[in-house]
């Protein structure tokens, strides 16, 4: 069987560390749920949807660096990572439904799952209009998992598309970033882990600071740019608007995990820094998201300058012999 040229064996083979991924991280969540951890305090941090998102995106880039194929190419490899993750899903969603197991595949009055089809007061039931939602997500778990399976895979799996050939129109932007993209990471985990320590907010938010990292990354990596192939200002915005980006991701996802584990963070610490007293978590990541274009444009600025800087470098005299 061939795909764009391509049997179906080259796309497992070049998808099989997502694949395995995909599957550790249901089997995570399965545990988790398991755990009788409530579902607002670890969905975020055990995410299929968001695993496979980033993979769809990385393996974009991979595929554009290694010249897998094109952006047809992409279709049955996002379709892979769908089928791996929403038969995890399907799975587990008739394992507990069925065998009445808790967990956080099938939890109706958690997340966008409603409790039931009808609502009840004063113990009589009221028919309620049907939505979209409830359709999706009914308490039934054959229903809910056969909703996953027609509706959410399909759907799913043209977004991730979509973030695969993103990831591929910027293969070379991202394999450029590569390393900074790590440094971020590494700082966001460090800054998780020094919240989570107790350290006074004071002291630590400065030297875990993402977005003092993300200006030194922007300046260095505009500087070293013309010596990697993008000698242009234009480019320079690309490169500026992507560690943004990643910057914006990172704070946010920190944010939604740490809150909803209820641990010291600070990611989300209302009455310190500048962040106002009694700020909710939703309007926190809403500030963060109105703020982004900014953020990318003055990210993209800084890298310009580090361009301009190493533009403006001077050759090394030569000497002549005398």
């Amino acid at each position: 069987m061939t795909l764009f040229g391509k049997s179906l064996r080259d796309y497992l083979v070049f998808t099989r560390v997502g694949i395995v991924l995909i599957l550790l991280m249901g089997l995570a969540r399965f545990l988790v749920g398991l755990s009788g951890i409530p579902y607002d305090k670890a969905t975020h941090l055990v995410s299929l949807t968001i695993l496979t998102s980033l993979l769809s995106f990385l393996y974009g880039q991979k595929a554009g660096q290694t010249r897998f194929g094109g952006y047809r190419h992409l279709l049955p490899v996002v379709s892979i990572f769908s089928v791996s993750m929403y038969g995890f899903i399907v799975a587990a969603i008739l394992v507990q439904g069925l065998g009445g197991i808790h967990g956080y595949f099938h939890s109706p009055g958690s997340g966008l799952m409603p409790m039931d089809m009808r609502g009840d007061i004063s113990g009589e039931h009221i028919a309620m209009v049907p939505t979209v939602k409830s359709w999706l997500n009914v308490a039934d778990p054959r229903v809910h998992a056969l909703g996953q399976f027609l509706v959410g895979m399909p759907l799913s799996a043209l977004f991730f598309w979509g973030l695969a050939c993103l990831g591929f129109l910027l293969w070379r932007y991202l394999g450029y970033l590569r390393n900074a993209f790590l440094l971020l990471a590494a700082m966001a985990v460090l800054r998780f882990l020094v919240g989570a320590a107790g350290v006074p907010y004071a002291v630590g938010t400065w030297i875990t600071s993402l977005t003092l990292l993300e200006i030194a990354l922007s300046v260095y990596y505009g500087y070293r740019a013309p010596s990697k192939g993008f000698p242009r200002y234009h480019q320079m915005f690309v490169i500026g608007s992507l560690i943004a980006a990643g910057t914006l991701i990172l704070v946010i996802y920190g944010i939604a995990v740490t809150t909803g584990l209820g641990i010291p963070n600070y990611f989300h610490a209302p009455g310190e820094g500048f962040l106002p007293q009694g700020m909710s978590v939703s309007r926190h990541i809403l500030g963060h998201l109105q703020f982004s274009v900014l953020n990318m444009f003055l990210a993209s600025l800084l890298a310009c300058i580090g361009l301009f800087l190493a533009k403006r470098r001077l050759p090394a005299p030569v000497r002549q012999a005398a």
